[in-house]
Formats: C-alpha cells, structure tokens, sequence
C-alpha cells in the first residue's frame, strides 16, 4: 500500500500546470515507417520538452507552444510543418 501512496504522489510532479488552458499537444509523432511515417498523438507538454522534440532525428512534427519550467514561462517554437496535424490527422511528407 506504501508503494501505491508513492507512486499516485509522484505523479503530478511530471506534468505540466495548464499554460492558456491547456497542458497537453496534439502531434504528429514519427515512426521511420514508409507506409506509415508519421503517427497522430497527444501527450504532457513536459514528455515534449523532456524527450519528443529530439524523437526519431528531431522529425516529429510539433506546433510551438508556451510552457512553465522552473517557474519562469517559457517558450517551445515548434519544429516542422504543423499544418500537417489538421484535425486529428497526420497528413504529408516529411519535415523540411
């Protein structure tokens, strides 16, 4: 029971507090696939700033985004071409 008190307890501390409403982005995460190069997610704003962003040869596609780290809110521009995210979908060729 003590593992489960500190497992739920450490679990807020990964994720990101709501910056203009929301915590979570939408992207398109890349996969190497030919049939299937590129994958529609959402995930934490800090599982972005942590690790996707440099994912499978910096290819994710990722809108820019506003962000708090350390308190001091921070700025993520973005990489790729985001217009390939559309509505759920993750449509184009590669990142440029």
């Amino acid at each position: 029971m003590g593992a489960a008190i500190a497992i739920a307890g450490a679990s807020p501390a990964f994720a990101s507090k709501p910056v203009d409403g929301a915590h979570r982005v939408a992207y398109c995460h890349a996969t190497h696939s030919e049939t299937n190069p590129f994958v529609y997610i959402e995930t934490d704003k800090d599982a972005i700033i942590r690790a996707h962003y440099k994912h499978q040869d910096i290819e994710d596609v990722i809108p820019s985004f506003w962000y708090m780290w350390d308190g001091q809110l921070q700025f993520f521009p973005g990489q790729g071409d985001a217009s390939m995210i559309g509505d759920g979908t993750c449509e184009g060729g590669g990142v440029g």
